[in-house]
């Protein structure tokens, strides 16, 4: 006892702290932080809006976190049952041999002679019954089980965060799944019109091949560009199928239905002011699942400490009892009983539990700095990838107007008959790859800004 009681005051060994600096290294100020609270609305779309809202009360995952509250409710319930009074109403009606109850009870005999000499009928059963009241009470001289009490209550709040983690996911999903839409929508759109420019190209390809002015080789290029470009339709449409299938399954409902979406992929909001890295912490919903769940296996780290202690109950208990041997008599009766209970030995039990929670404490811990690390890494990432998409798009605009200008001068000249088909269709196919390569890097630029709200946190 004396070596359990020793190892069981041992502290846990401190891990070092992460070394989290004042600001975001690829933020361009360290800017006040701004509330991200249904960041989403930045982006003024109400369809949007309306289908976040959908999705945040109807997907699966979303009520399965909230189902895991209830959980944590009943867990609660149970940890305070040890700090309340016990009662029970122990009724009992037992029969059996008279001759089973002893000599006291009087002979094994049938019958004996009475006052007058008569004799006595003694039943062959007797009847035994008891009614009584037992009330007990544990007293916490510790405090453990106040402990364990607020160690449950801590996990309802981490699961209260785990609902809003999942929200919060949801919302990211649902709004990159939006513009993943409305970019396949942009695509098929931009594709259909390069079918109609291959086929009015493939037109002034053939008339000229009519007047001699072309030869055979450049009509069946153009063809082959026209095919190759009509391919693209089926495919940017299967896409957009794909996606609102998608939208519906994050919506919990059955994929098969259509969503309306703009046709152009919006400006992007002003960039948020992102504050300090410290501020993750309270503004992540992760995060603060995790600190709960720290601070909840720091009190059963006290608890299982504290079960190397001495444990107090009070007991009572009171009724009447009753017995029948030919006919019935009864009497009340009370009993009160204190009790200590002095652990000597559990076998090394209760050692474990406590090596156990200290494990459970470290590992929360240390589960809890790394996340923290990984959180300010997202947001660096985002903001990094933010500011590069940005350059990124706008030289793709700059490729995009060259290439436009290149196959406009190009297609005057072929048709002036001043210039061969070659050029023409080599314009032609760097302006058809720079409009979707344009459409493509907006819809990544806003990626990086959905990335960043979501690394930001819900607050």
């Amino acid at each position: 006892m004396t070596v359990s009681l020793l190892l069981a005051t041992l502290v846990l060994v401190a891990d070092p702290t992460p070394q989290i600096g004042p600001k975001f290294a690829n933020a361009p100020s360290a800017a006040t932080r701004a509330s991200n609270q249904s960041w989403w609305t930045r982006f003024a779309d109400p369809e949007l809006n309306t289908l976040v809202t959908r999705g945040t009360g109807n997907n699966f995952s979303v009520l399965a976190a909230r189902s895991r509250i209830e959980e944590a409710d009943a867990v609660v319930a149970q940890q305070l049952s040890p700090l309340l009074p016990t009662a029970t109403w122990d009724t009992s009606l037992t029969t059996g041999p008279l001759d089973s109850l002893g000599f006291q009870f009087g002979a094994g005999g049938s019958s004996s002679g009475g006052a007058m000499g008569a004799p006595v009928d003694v039943p062959d059963l007797y009847w035994q019954a008891s009614s009584a009241v037992n009330v007990g009470l544990a007293i916490d001289i510790t405090g453990k089980n106040v402990l364990g009490h607020r160690a449950a209550k801590d996990d309802r709040k981490a699961a209260k965060h785990d609902v809003d983690v999942q929200r919060q996911s949801l919302a990211s999903q649902i709004t990159g799944t939006y513009y993943d839409l409305v970019t396949s929508r942009a695509q098929l759109a931009i594709t259909q019109e390069q079918v109609e420019t291959n086929e009015r190209l493939l037109e002034l390809t053939q008339l000229k091949f009519d007047a001699g002015q072309a030869n055979a080789v450049d009509v069946l290029q153009q063809r082959q560009q026209v095919a190759a470009s009509k391919v693209q339709v089926p495919r940017a449409e299967r896409q957009l199928r794909a996606f609102e299938q998608r939208m519906a399954v994050l919506l919990g409902e059955t994929p098969g239905q259509s969503f309306q979406t703009p046709s152009t992929l919006p400006t992007l909001p002003a960039r948020p002011g992102v504050g300090a890295p410290s501020e993750l912490l309270r503004a992540r919903p992760d995060l603060r699942a995790q600190a709960q769940r720290v601070e909840a296996t720091e009190k059963r780290t006290k608890v299982s400490k504290r079960s190397f202690a001495p444990d107090l109950r009070l007991s009572a208990k009171g009724g009447v009892q009753a017995i029948n041997v030919g006919e019935w008599s009864n009497q009340g009766f009370w009993s009160a009983t204190a009790t200590l209970s002095v652990p000597l030995s559990t076998g090394g039990s209760t050692y474990g539990r406590m090596r156990q929670a200290k494990a459970q404490q470290r590992t929360a811990t240390r589960n809890l700095s790394q996340s923290t690390l990984n959180a300010v890494q997202e947001v660096e990432d985002a903001l990094l990838l933010e500011t590069r998409q940005v350059e990124v798009l706008v030289l793709y605009k700059e490729q995009h107007a060259a290439a436009k200008a290149a196959f406009e001068e190009s297609r005057t000249r072929y048709a002036e008959g001043v210039a061969e088909y070659l050029p023409v269709l080599t314009a032609l196919a760097s302006l058809q790859r720079a409009e979707l390569d344009i459409v493509t890097a907006h819809r990544d630029l806003i990626a990086a800004r959905i990335d960043l709200y979501t690394a930001l946190g819900d607050r």
